[in-house]
């Protein structure tokens, strides 16, 4: 067998040779689509035929960061609660500690809160603006139910480390929540429950010691710090596509790929965003895009779980670049699939899919027209000499 193979190779070497020598067009079938060149590489530039901006309130309770401020547009309120405090009799003195992040991580600003008691049940998990839970539970007054009346002290957020004085006579107040109301503008950021390295905790101050409350339930002393960001909607500063954080906006958009040809394989897939940052108080930005799995319903809206894409900017920086090579062939192989991308800011401190960008308050714009920059190669029509002829 060996024998007739290695003779079969050398009758077909020496026709290839003779056929060269005599200055033949075409070898043996199929000799001359070998080594004759890389495929053509075809690119192509699409603007969107659709193009939305749209905005979802997120729920903050799991983020790792306490938003707290106000500006001409929104305005960001924390609420903690305090499981346990018992045994804050022991001591002379119970202080809630809260820790802000340290200045030249994130920018912020100095705060004034006042605090009042909450008056209503809600859920760290679920609460926003407008919802006191994650079951529909709307506040009965949008953006927290507290007794205005009820005093109960401020506190100045300014250093890394700032200590709230606990009364005992309040415990229920505590286990209900108190609320913290910004009195200036600006923003600043403390670490959550939800952060170990700068969640809040309280401590126990007598003559002797100084004793750190422990969050496990049982301990002598336990007390359980649970806290939220709620932000206040706001309308579209102007007519522009937003990007936003926290209070989530959202662009989509929509390529129609019906000039594509078909069996093309995507050597690259970009989409090119010139954009304009209006507030963040990090030195980046990160944006990510999701492919949509149905027809695009603003806020309704339901993305695909994996990213199809992402990019990372510096927020001097005017335009974004996010590559999506795979979600560009599923389309082309599949055109029924192509129902859209929507674009986020995302941080990836926190939970996967468009709960990511829920770290801080961001906003800013997309100026001009996106652009989707695609190069592919096509199959060639005949892949061997008199095919299809």
């Amino acid at each position: 067998m060996r024998s007739k193979k290695n003779l079969a190779a050398r009758l077909f070497l020496l026709g290839s040779l003779a056929c060269l020598l005599a200055g033949c067009e075409q070898g043996p079938l199929g000799f001359d689509e070998f080594g004759r060149g890389d495929l053509k590489v075809e690119e192509v530039v699409l603007e969107p035929d659709t193009v939305a901006s749209f905005v979802k309130q997120i729920a903050l309770g799991e983020a790792t960061t306490l938003i707290g401020g106000r500006d001409d547009l929104t305005e960001a309120r924390i609420l903690i609660s305090i499981d346990g405090l018992d045994s804050i009799v022991a001591f002379d003195s119970v202080k809630l500690c809260l820790r802000r992040y340290p200045e030249g991580e994130i920018a912020q600003s100095d705060v004034l809160f006042r605090i009042y008691p909450i008056t209503t049940d809600w859920e760290e998990e679920g609460c926003t603006w407008m919802l006191a839970d994650a079951y529909h539970n709307w506040w009965p007054t949008t953006g927290g139910v507290f007794d205005s009346t009820d005093f109960m002290g401020e506190i100045e957020v300014k250093k890394d480390t700032v200590e709230l004085k606990l009364d005992p006579d309040r415990l229920e107040d505590y286990n209900q929540g108190i609320i913290l109301l910004p009195q200036n503008d600006g923003f600043c950021y403390l670490g959550s429950d939800e952060k170990a390295s700068y969640a809040p905790f309280v401590l126990g101050f007598d003559a002797d010691d100084t004793t750190k409350f422990s969050s496990v339930a049982g301990a002598d002393y336990y007390a359980a710090v649970h806290d939220a960001a709620i932000l206040k909607p706001y309308e579209a500063p102007t007519d522009d596509t937003l990007l936003g954080a926290g209070l989530a906006w959202r662009v989509f958009m929509r390529f129609s790929l019906d000039t594509f040809p078909q069996d093309i394989d995507i050597t690259s897939a970009y989409l090119v965003v010139e954009y304009e940052n209006f507030f963040s108080p990090e030195s980046t930005l990160d944006f990510v895009c999701y492919r949509l799995i149905d027809d695009y319903a603003g806020r309704f809206s339901e993305p695909a779980s994996a990213i199809a894409g992402r990019d990372s900017i510096d927020v001097t920086s005017d335009s974004l670049s996010v590559s999506f090579v795979g979600v560009m062939q599923f389309w082309v192989d599949e055109p029924d699939s192509n129902f859209g991308l929507v674009v986020s800011h995302s941080f990836l401190a926190s939970n996967p899919s468009f709960g990511q960008e829920r770290r801080i308050h961001a906003l800013g714009r997309i100026t001009g027209t996106p652009r989707l920059v695609v190069t592919y190669t096509a199959v060639p029509e005949t892949r061997f000499p008199g095919e299809g002829r």
